[in-house]
């Protein structure tokens, strides 16, 4: 049998943090398939890659969880009752998850900063990249609230997101 490597507080975190990552992935399937059902396809683009993104984020704190002699425990997803109906109502639920997301890295990294350095210095990536998302998505926000109903701005902007 393996040894564990981890402290049991930072096993904790990283086991929340593959379900959160999950979850990210799941929602942002959800934001792809509806943005494709209502013709923002390249919102759709942009969110089925970063559900993918996601994915790979899980995959990386797997991995991780791994070597340190652990295994990642893959939890049931919950679906989305929510329909998205336009790109800023898909914007502003990417937003608020990415924010919520961002919210507990800060606290996982803080948690385990003084007694788990190895872990906290793995958790850093996260935080860096959840700073790039949340900024990446309020540029956009921004953008569209500037075009407001003009759908040839919006049809614009659905295509560059599908370019990112």
């Amino acid at each position: 049998m393996l040894k564990p490597l981890l402290p049991h507080t930072s096993l904790l975190i990283l086991q929340e943090a593959v379900h959160e990552e999950l979850v990210a992935s799941h929602l942002y399937k959800h934001l792809a398939n509806h943005c494709q059902r209502i013709g923002l396809f390249g919102a759709a683009k942009f969110f089925a890659n970063e559900s993918k993104e996601e994915l790979e984020h899980y995959q990386d704190i797997a991995t991780y969880l791994n070597d340190r002699g652990s295994v990642a425990e893959i939890p049931a997803l919950a679906g989305y009752p929510n329909k998205i109906v336009s790109l800023d109502l898909a914007l502003e639920t990417a937003y608020q998850a990415e924010e919520a997301l961002g919210r507990k890295y800060e606290q996982w990294y803080a948690t385990v900063v003084s007694s788990d350095p190895t872990t906290a210095q793995f958790l850093l990536k996260f935080l860096s990249i959840q700073a790039a998302s949340i900024g990446y998505l309020a540029d956009v926000q921004s953008r569209l609230a500037l075009v407001g109903d003009d759908k040839a701005a919006v049809l614009i902007i659905d295509t560059e997101l599908g370019n990112h």
